[in-house]
């Protein structure tokens, strides 16, 4: 038999070309293969991807640190002169509002400027609201060369706080009065802080401080207002216009429990922080400090808001206390008294303070004075508070 020819050899590989985004078949003579693009490449897709995430959350970091530095940014101080304005109280005295000067000078010192802050004369002429507050001995005349304050920058704001300065600078220092008359008495910082933040031309505040007799008096006080300061002169020594004469602030006590009549936040306590006796006996410290636990606080936060403080099982005669509202946002400065009686049947409830909002949870530091007949008793204080 004679063998027939070979068979021709025949190519049975199969090949579909196609684009690099379609399904591609190729096969090796009887293998074959079906796949994708996507498929063979899934993993360096997913790194890419990873990467651009990455990166678009550090661009996102860097941008809210540049928006987080750029609100704690604090505007640098002026030089110059300003007028200033500051509203308030100062426990034993009534509310005020006073006009005065603050001298802002290049610093002889250790710090990085020196504040001269006039506002009336509470040596030569007390009125409730007159405070000289200098950073330096030689802020109102002769005396030493030396700081008389810390300060510091917290939370996008300068903070002044006062050091207690020796007996020999104190007739010529920093003091404050709460009230008028022969028998007013003047207090020499000792405690609390002011608090600013500078804008362009403008410098807005606010003043807590505490304060002892200057002349060896058992006395203490709290001074307590918001302060707003214009530019009017890059000459710190240039000549100011007279401010004008203080003007008393309305009583605006009234009568009734729980200040139905305010509307505002209603505040409880919800950690004491702080409660320091500044005056009396220590006999009423527990139920002092019980009655401000549970009392209620009612704050209508703007500007000649009214607010009310209440605590339990308190006179009815003098409690709750009504007062005023003066704003230097985040921080609300309260004053606020009320009288009963007269003569041995006299009575006085004072509150003074501020209700600072500028944390995660509203914070209330005031002063709280009550007198009957001839007895005062003072507490500082200090809570975080719990809106209702």
């Amino acid at each position: 038999m004679t063998a027939g020819p070979e068979p021709t050899a025949v190519d049975r590989s199969v090949r579909i070309e196609g684009t690099v985004a379609a399904p591609v078949v190729t096969g090796d003579r009887n293998k074959v293969w079906v796949g994708s693009y996507l498929s063979r490449h899934q993993w360096l897709l997913w790194l890419i991807v990873l990467m651009v995430m990455c990166a678009i959350a550090g661009i996102a970091v860097l941008v809210k640190a540049a928006r987080d530095a750029e609100n704690r940014r604090i505007d640098p101080v002026r030089t110059g002169a300003y007028t200033v304005t500051i509203r308030g109280s100062a426990v034993g005295g009534s509310p005020f509002e006073q006009q005065g000067e603050l001298r802002i000078r290049h610093a002889t010192d250790s710090l990085p400027y020196e504040w001269c802050l006039r506002v009336g004369d509470p040596w030569g002429a007390p009125v409730p609201g007159a405070i000289l507050f200098g950073t330096n001995g030689t802020c109102f005349g002769p005396g030493a060369d030396v700081p008389v304050v810390t300060l510091t920058e917290r939370a996008g704001e300068v903070v002044l706080v006062p050091v207690n300065p020796p007996p020999a600078l104190r007739d010529s220092m920093n003091a404050f009065t709460a009230t008028s008359g022969i028998a007013s008495m003047a207090y020499v910082p000792d405690g609390g802080e002011i608090r600013f933040r500078p804008a362009a031309s403008k410098i807005e505040g606010s003043i807590s401080l505490q304060g002892i007799g200057a002349f060896g008096e058992s006395g203490s006080s709290t001074f307590t207002a918001t302060l707003a300061a214009t530019l009017v002169s890059e000459d710190p020594e240039a000549l100011l216009s007279r401010p004008i004469a203080p003007a008393p602030v309305t009583d605006t006590s009234a009568p009734g429990r729980g200040g139905e009549q305010v509307a505002g936040t209603r505040y409880t306590v919800k950690t004491i922080t702080l409660f320091r006796r500044l005056q009396g006996s220590p006999d009423f410290d527990k139920t002092a400090q019980a009655r401000f636990a549970k009392a209620v606080f009612i704050v209508d936060a703007r500007d000649g808001g009214l607010f009310v403080y209440d605590p339990p099982d308190s006179r009815t005669d003098i409690f709750p206390v009504t007062g005023t509202v003066t704003t230097a946002a985040p921080v609300y400065v309260l004053s606020g008294r009320r009288s009963s009686g007269e003569g041995a049947t006299a009575a006085d409830a004072v509150v003074g303070g501020v209700l600072d909002l500028s944390g995660n949870e509203p914070v209330i530091r005031l002063t709280l004075t009550t007198t009957a007949l001839t007895t005062t008793t003072s507490y500082e204080v200090e809570a975080v508070l719990r809106a209702q």
